[in-house]
């Protein structure tokens, strides 16, 4: 991997294989080492993990329980990582929240 790879994932996605919480480990890693190489405080990065966790599990919905980490064949401490994701993702700075009430189906 590269020295400015923030997270060593090759997306082999065999940690996501029975995911309890049915979360994209090897996409959110993607996004968040193209975050990493931007500067500034918006990045279309943002606006990919917003779309993926719609459809999927956010990094923050990980219980913990490392059934990613047994499957990882690089060892990485995904739920660790997962946690960074999530602060970077997350934390309101870099896209805003959107809520969608009062929609009836």
């Amino acid at each position: 991997m590269f020295s400015n790879t923030a997270v060593a994932c090759t997306a082999c996605a065999y940690c996501t294989r029975g995911c309890p919480k049915n979360i994209p480990i090897p996409q959110y890693f993607a996004l968040y080492n193209n975050i990493m190489r931007t500067t500034g405080s918006f990045s279309s990065q943002a606006v990919y993990y917003n779309n993926l966790s719609l459809a999927h599990g956010k990094a923050s919905d990980c219980i913990g329980c490392r059934q990613c980490e047994r499957a990882c064949p690089q060892h990485l401490p995904i739920t660790d990582h997962l946690k960074a994701v999530a602060a970077k993702f997350e934390g309101g700075n870099n896209f805003p929240t959107i809520s969608f009430t009062g929609i009836t189906r």
